[in-house]
């Protein structure tokens, strides 16, 4: 079975010969079913996230419809990542700097103090979620007393801003900005550095729920990587090739705010580039030998954090997390948290593992 289109890629069982075809067959092509131009090679890739008529939101629709004049519209009209221009230029270095004085030993105690948490009351599929959010929030200064609350709250706000949000979705992400901002707005921060604290602990979510769940996937088909007792720079180059070999994060998008000519092909304003940030990590172009998974590699080039403008500027603190929490699971417990993996959560474009109930 193939994937139907390069959105369902991302969460099919074995999405990689498919990529292969399309980098073969059309590095940038058009997919009538989906609407969206698709670019599947790491030169097209690249490309799309550096061209300065792709922008992250289509131009007539800044904030999605469902959510103009509403709570959650308005933090996600200040959220950096979703902005171009004068506003992206002034406030990028902001968040980069929220970012950047974490240190990696800093991550590390955060996750590890989530695992201990959390991993003795939840299940796996909550753990994976729970445990890059709790961390952040974790560096954020939230006291212990209200970490499951801000957990809660963020997820409810991921919800709410996802495409097919329902009203209800909507209205719990409404409530859950309000004890957010009200966060930020305790610690002295303005709107929209209060806001990008939230994208903080939203971005870790999805993204790092997925890189640890395809780590653990990874431990179990190929147990050898890692020796009993391995070092914090040997958990970490596992998870960075995880990342690479299989990134939680697939896909991504950009919108056209001109005509431009994207890899030979005339792309026109107002039209969608689906943005294969996975197919592209399996380049050869990009990496040697890159259907080979090698924690040891000795280059390494990564898309599934972006790249140009945009690039996440949380890649080792994901990177970190992942590494931390499963290196305090794996000395306390093992892997048996995680049972049966019995396929991936339906969302367009990131890859989170799902797992039975243990029995």
């Amino acid at each position: 079975m193939i994937p139907r289109d390069p959105v369902a890629a991302a969460t099919h069982a074995d999405p990689y010969p498919y990529y292969a075809r399309l980098r073969r067959e059309s590095p940038v092509g058009y997919d009538s079913g989906l609407g969206l131009w698709v670019a599947a090679t790491a030169d097209a890739v690249q490309a799309a996230l550096a061209h300065p008529a792709l922008r992250v939101r289509p131009a007539a629709e800044p904030v999605p419809k469902a959510l103009v004049g509403t709570p959650v519209g308005e933090v996600f009209a200040r959220l950096v990542r979703m902005n171009d221009g004068e506003f992206h230029a002034r406030h990028r270095p902001d968040v980069q700097r929220a970012a950047a004085r974490f240190t990696l030993a800093d991550v590390a105690g955060a996750a590890e103090e989530a695992v201990r948490d959390l991993a003795p009351r939840v299940n796996a599929n909550a753990f994976l979620s729970a445990v890059p959010v709790q961390s952040i929030a974790r560096l954020l200064g939230v006291p212990p007393a209200s970490l499951d609350r801000t957990v809660a709250c963020v997820e409810a706000f991921v919800q709410g801003i996802g495409a097919n949000a329902s009203g209800q979705m909507i209205a719990l992400a409404n409530d859950a900005v309000a004890e957010l901002v009200a966060q930020g707005e305790a610690q002295g921060l303005d709107p929209v550095r209060s806001a990008n604290r939230i994208a903080l602990m939203q971005q870790s979510l999805d993204a790092t729920a997925g890189l640890i769940g395809n780590t653990v996937l990874s431990l179990r088909r190929r147990p050898e990587v890692l020796a009993p007792g391995a070092r914090p720079e040997e958990w970490r180059a596992v998870v960075s090739e995880v990342a690479r070999w299989d990134p939680p994060v697939q896909n991504t998008r950009r919108f056209a705010a001109t005509d431009l000519v994207l890899a030979g092909e005339t792309i026109t304003q107002g039209q969608g580039v689906l943005v294969l940030l996975a197919s592209a990590n399996r380049d050869p172009g990009l990496n040697n030998d890159p259907d080979a998974f090698d924690a040891h590699r000795a280059v390494r080039r990564g898309l599934g954090f972006g790249a140009g403008a945009h690039a996440c500027p949380g890649e080792s603190i994901a990177v970190e997390i992942a590494a931390a929490a499963l290196r305090t699971l794996v000395a306390s417990a093992g892997l048996g948290l995680f049972a049966e993996h019995t396929g991936y959560r339906p969302l367009p474009n990131a890859r989170i593992p799902t797992f039975s109930a243990v029995s």
